[in-house]
C-alpha cells in the first residue's frame, strides 16, 4: 500500500497494513539539515516568509521557480521520512496585502508593490490605499505584520475592506498562477511517489493580524458586517479550493487557529454564527468532489468540537495538543466513529525514550479500528530535536503494524531515518 491508501484508509475508519503519518509544517532549517542542502518549506519559520517575498520583488518568474523548487524540495523531503500525507498551500507562495500565514481567498490578492522601509522591515502595498508592515528578526527566524490600515482606520476600516471585497470580482488571475505552479508540482511528485496531497482552504479569520482586536470588537459591536465579511471572504476561499481541486489535491485542510490552550477567542455562540455555516461551505465544495476537509485547529477546542463535527461537518481534526488539554483518548472514545484524529505527539520538553513511549501509548489505544494518522502535536519547527523526530517515526514502523499488539513492550528504538 502506498501513502494515498493509508490515508484513505484511515479515513474511512478501515485498517490499513500500518498506521499512516503526517506533518502539516515543517522547519526550513531542520529540512536543509535533512536533505544536506538549503530548503525553504513554506510557512515553517520567518526565513521562509521573507523568502518567498523576495522572489515575489524579483518578479512572477522567480516566484513561480521557487514554488516549484519548494514543492520538490518538500515531496523529497516527506519521501526520504517516509510520511504519507503532506499539505501545499497555494498561498504560501503569493504575496496580499495581508501578508502571513496564507489565510485568505481569491479576491484578497492583488498586484502589490513591496518597499524596504527599514533594515529588515518591509511595507506591502496594495490599490485603494490597503497596506501592512512586516518585520523579520533574524536572530529567532519571525517574521511577523507589525502594522495594517485597519489599525488607523479602525472598524471603519474593517467596514471599507468587505466594502473593497464585494465590489471586487471573485476571479483565480495572473496574480495567483506562481502559486498554483507550487501545487501543480507538489501534485505531480506526489503522485510517483504515493503521498497524499491536501491543498488549502478555511474561513479567513485575522488572527495574526495587528487588527485582530478591531475585529473581534466588531463581533459584538456590529455583527452584521462580521457576517459580510464571512460571506465575502469565504467566496474567495472557495475560489481558490475550486482550483487547487482542479490542479489534484487529494484533500484540503483549513490551517487557520482561533483556540488559546485555555479555549476559544470568541464565545462557541459566536463561532455558531459567524464561523460554521462557511466551514460546512467548504466541507461541502470538498466532499461534492470526492476530497476530504480536515481543520487544524490549535489550543483547546472542546467548546466547539461539537460544532465542527455535527455541524461544520469536518473529516479530520488535527494537532490535538496534550499540553492544551486536549485528551486524545477521550476523543478516541466519544467521537472516534466520526472524525479522523491526527496528531497528539509531542516531541519538545522530551528525550527520545519518552517520545517512544508515548507513540507506542498513542498508537495503542488510538489507532485500533482506523480512524487516526500519527502526527506531531505541533508541525516540526526549529526547536523540535531530531532524534525526536525519528524516535516517533521509526516507533511507528515498529508498532504501527495492523493488527495493532494491545500489550506492546518497550524495547530500544533505533533512531535513524
Amino acid at each position: 500500500m502506498d501513502g494515498k491508501i493509508h490515508i484513505r484508509m484511515a479515513f474511512n475508519h478501515q485498517e490499513p497494513d500500518r498506521v499512516p503519518t503526517f506533518e502539516l509544517a515543517f522547519s526550513s532549517e531542520l529540512a536543509s539539515r535533512i536533505l544536506g542542502r538549503e530548503v525553504y518549506l513554506p510557512s515553517s519559520d520567518g526565513s521562509a516568509f521573507l523568502h518567498f517575498l523576495q522572489a515575489y520583488r524579483q518578479g512572477p518568474d522567480t516566484l513561480a521557480e521557487a514554488a516549484r523548487q519548494s514543492a520538490r524540495d518538500a515531496i523529497e523531503l516527506y519521501t526520504r521520512l517516509g510520511l504519507d500525507m503532506i499539505r501545499v498551500r497555494v498561498t504560501d507562495f503569493l504575496v496580499p496585502v495581508d501578508f502571513g500565514f496564507g489565510n485568505y481567498g481569491a479576491n484578497a490578492i492583488f498586484n502589490v508593490t513591496i518597499k524596504e522601509v527599514d533594515k529588515n522591515r518591509w511595507r506591502i502595498i496594495g490599490p485603494d490605499g490597503w497596506w501592512s508592515e512586516h518585520v523579520y528578526n533574524p536572530k529567532t527566524k519571525a517574521m511577523f505584520e507589525a502594522d495594517h490600515t485597519i489599525c488607523h482606520e479602525g472598524i471603519d476600516g474593517l467596514r471599507r475592506l468587505v466594502e473593497y471585497l464585494e465590489a471586487k470580482p471573485i476571479s483565480i488571475g495572473p496574480y495567483i498562477e506562481a502559486g498554483l505552479e507550487g501545487v501543480r508540482e507538489a501534485v505531480e511528485a506526489a503522485a510517483q511517489a504515493g503521498i497524499f496531497v491536501l491543498g488549502w482552504g478555511d474561513v479567513a479569520y485575522p488572527g495574526a493580524s495587528p487588527y485582530l482586536p478591531i475585529f473581534l470588537e466588531a463581533m459584538l459591536t456590529d455583527p452584521r458586517l462580521i457576517e459580510r465579511y464571512m460571506d465575502i471572504t469565504t467566496e474567495g476561499a472557495l475560489a481558490l479550493v475550486r482550483v487547487q481541486l482542479d490542479v489534484g489535491v487529494d484533500g484540503i485542510v483549513g490551517g487557520n487557529d482561533w483556540c488559546f490552550k485555555t479555549g476559544p477567542m470568541f464565545s462557541p455562540q459566536a463561532f455558531r454564527r459567524f464561523f460554521v455555516p462557511h466551514l460546512r461551505r467548504i466541507r461541502d465544495e470538498c466532499h461534492a468532489r470526492g476530497a476530504i476537509y480536515i481543520k487544524h485547529l490549535d489550543g483547546n477546542v472542546m467548546l466547539l468540537l461539537e460544532d465542527l463535527i455535527e455541524r461544520a461537518g469536518i473529516d479530520g481534526l488535527h494537532p490535538i495538543e496534550p499540553n492544551a488539554g486536549m485528551d486524545i483518548f477521550a476523543l478516541k472514545e466519544q467521537y472516534g466513529g466520526r472524525i479522523t484524529l491526527l496528531g497528539n505527539i509531542q516531541l519538545t520538553g522530551s528525550t527520545p525514550d519518552e517520545v517512544a513511549a508515548e507513540t507506542r501509548n498513542v498508537i495503542r489505544h488510538v489507532a485500533p479500528g482506523g480512524g487516526y494518522v500519527l502526527s506531531s502535536s505541533s508541525g516540526i519547527h526549529d526547536a523540535v530535536p531530531l532524534d525526536n523526530l525519528y524516535a516517533m517515526l521509526d516507533t511507528a514502523k515498529e508498532y504501527g503494524r495492523y493488527p495493532i499488539v494491545e500489550d506492546i513492550e518497550t524495547p530500544g528504538v533505533n533512531y535513524q531515518i
